[in-house]
């Protein structure tokens, strides 16, 4: 991408939020000034094609002796190349075409650095997926073994005494079966070059949070529905919860322990008071942005994701979600590109495609509560 072309870029992007301006409702609504803008746009897309075309037969001159043959492939090019159905060398073909389910000409596999680069940006939103345990697997079904059952320790016995056999040993299998999930994000086509920050910032706004959005999702439903049959435990004010963490869980469950709520449960916990009048909150030595109560950190997500359970009622998971629930996902991110669905937008159109499953496990390692205020005359 040459200078003139970058500017290009810059101007698009400007004019393109001036026409968003124009047609919104309101008194800067402006039919006529939008229409002279994207004509503007549109000009400018066609002076950018001719600027791309022109790039292109400068390198096409080049000699290409001394280019190195094993260089590694740019996972975000080879993507542009292929949203443009530009011909694709024989080693990108086998960057972007692997596994039993990629079908040349219909469905791909995201090259390993942007598979990457994908999941290092699920790490700028809050997702669930890091409270709970994650298994990655490449089959679309299949098992997997938990124990069950409580130790009871050793047994004592006397030299030539049988051992006791132990007859509490027991294991429960747990069934999943991967789903799949996806999203249509347009591509314009004048990002011909398409760099890294333009093509991540789709992958960005368009995949990774909605992807986000729908894991928190099953993950909540999961866990609402794997304790005490979906019934939430009645929490009514921190001293109820206090004691609930100390005496409805097992120690055990406190060593990996969190507390999960939303935005309005948050609230309301954050207002509570002891005796003396202090806050029972306190800051995370290890994270001063988050608080703890009874040792336990805090995270809370939108009231959006985690819905309250009705005006005065608030969802709040407490105890080991890792022992409580599996994220099983596929290992493959997978799309397929599209240069007719939205050919009268002029932009390809690019299906992003995850597949997951969400599993119940040690149901009895954490705790759905309904939380509400402490009642006025306890307070």
């Amino acid at each position: 991408m040459n200078k003139r072309m970058r500017e290009i870029q810059a101007e698009i992007a400007q004019l393109t939020k001036s026409a968003e301006e124009y047609m919104t409702e309101g008194e800067s609504r402006d039919l006529t000034k939008a229409e002279e803008t994207l004509n503007k746009i549109d000009e400018l897309q066609k002076e950018y094609e001719l600027e791309a075309r022109m790039l292109e037969k400068a390198k096409a001159s080049v000699p290409t002796e001394n280019i190195e043959k094993d260089a590694k492939v740019d996972g975000f090019k080879l993507i542009a190349k292929f949203i443009n159905k530009k011909s694709l060398t024989d080693k990108e073909k086998t960057a972007l075409v692997t596994g039993d389910n990629a079908t040349a000409g219909e469905t791909y596999l995201v090259p390993e650095d942007v598979d990457a680069a994908i999941r290092e940006l699920r790490k700028t939103y809050i997702s669930a997926k890091n409270y709970v345990t994650v298994e990655t697997t490449d089959a679309l079904a299949g098992t997997i073994t938990y124990e069950s059952g409580t130790p009871a320790g050793l047994t004592d016995f006397d030299d030539g005494d049988a051992i006791t056999e132990e007859t509490g040993v027991s294991f429960a299998l747990k069934k999943f079966a991967i789903a799949w999930k996806g999203k249509l994000i347009p591509i314009s086509r004048i990002l011909l070059g398409a760099e890294k920050a333009g093509l991540m910032g789709y992958l960005d706004r368009w995949f990774v949070k909605n992807a986000i959005i729908s894991e928190n999702a099953e993950i909540f439903s999961t866990l609402k529905a794997g304790y005490n049959s979906g019934t939430p435990k009645a929490v009514a004010g921190w001293k109820a919860l206090k004691k609930s963490i100390t005496k409805d869980l097992d120690p055990s469950c406190l060593l990996d322990g969190i507390i999960i709520t939303n935005q309005s449960g948050f609230a309301t916990l954050d207002e509570e008071e002891d005796s003396d009048g202090r806050p029972v909150l306190q800051p995370n030595p290890a994270n001063p942005t988050q608080k703890i109560f009874q040792g336990l950190p805090i995270v809370v997500f939108s009231d959006a994701q985690l819905a309250n359970i009705d005006a005065t009622h608030f969802p709040v998971i407490y105890g080991s979600l890792k022992a409580g629930a599996t994220f099983v996902e596929h290992k493959n991110i997978e799309f397929a590109v599209s240069e007719h669905y939205l050919f009268n937008k002029n932009q390809n159109c690019l299906r992003v495609i995850e597949g997951f499953d969400v599993m119940s496990t040690d149901t009895s390692a954490y705790i759905y509560g309904s939380f509400t205020a402490t009642p006025a005359a306890t307070a």
